[in-house]
């Protein structure tokens, strides 16, 4: 659960580093992390860790927090800078995909659900989706968006853009994320769109990419030896 009452600048920047890290680590590995990997990680001390967040359950619940408060944020910078309600919701899209950030997935788990049915979470959720349906609304006006796409089919595909691809190279696991986000906001249009950057990733090009990265792994290892 979040502190109470102001913290020192030096123990809200571990705070922060802790979330972030811990965020991180759970994508990752999933929530079966420790938290001492999560101290090692965030490069603090463990008694730093419990004294910020008590338990994993505590930490779990900031993390959540944490996302929800991030994706608001984005929706609300979107919806206020953009002209075009498909550009914010485009540009909301593409800022969470490239932070990874989602209302569960992350951390998901059995603990997970007790922890996100606290009120704090509930609120949090509840503000992300009035600001993500007000820009669907939009979109809808601007006849930009396809009429059979609401805002809960939006957070179900960065949903399944954030969960990336962990077997593949980070290098191209991005550049598929990328295309695909780019791929889904066009099949979400309501007439056409520019097409993704780039020549399309054939099965071959996988094939031939991810071989690629495997003959340079093997010759950084031969240079260990």
């Amino acid at each position: 659960m979040r502190t109470t009452g102001p913290l020192r600048a030096d123990a809200r920047r571990n705070r922060e580093q802790i979330i972030e890290t811990a965020r991180a680590v759970f994508a990752e590995q999933g929530p079966g992390a420790t938290m001492d990997e999560i101290a090692q990680h965030a490069q603090v001390g463990v008694g730093t860790l419990y004294r910020h967040f008590p338990d994993r359950e505590a930490l779990i619940h900031a993390v959540l927090a944490d996302g929800l408060d991030r994706m608001v944020a984005l929706a609300d910078a979107a919806r206020s800078e953009e002209t075009w309600a498909w550009d914010a919701l485009s540009r909301f899209v593409h800022g969470c995909a490239e932070l990874r950030l989602d209302l569960l997935v992350s951390v998901a788990g059995a603990q997970v659900h007790r922890v996100a049915a606290t009120p704090e979470i509930g609120e949090g959720r509840a503000r992300l989706l009035d600001a993500l349906d007000r820009i669907v609304a939009a979109a809808h006006g601007e006849g930009a968006l396809r009429t059979d796409v609401g805002a809960g089919d939006v957070m179900g595909a960065i949903g399944l853009l954030v969960r990336g691809l962990p077997t593949l190279p980070a290098d191209l696991g991005e550049e598929l994320r990328e295309r695909t986000v780019r791929l889904v906001l066009a099949g979400m249009r309501a007439h056409p769109a520019p097409a993704p950057p780039g020549t399309a990733m054939t099965a071959g090009e996988l094939i031939r990419r991810l071989s690629e990265h495997g003959d340079e792994q093997g010759d950084e290892q031969k240079k260990d030896e």
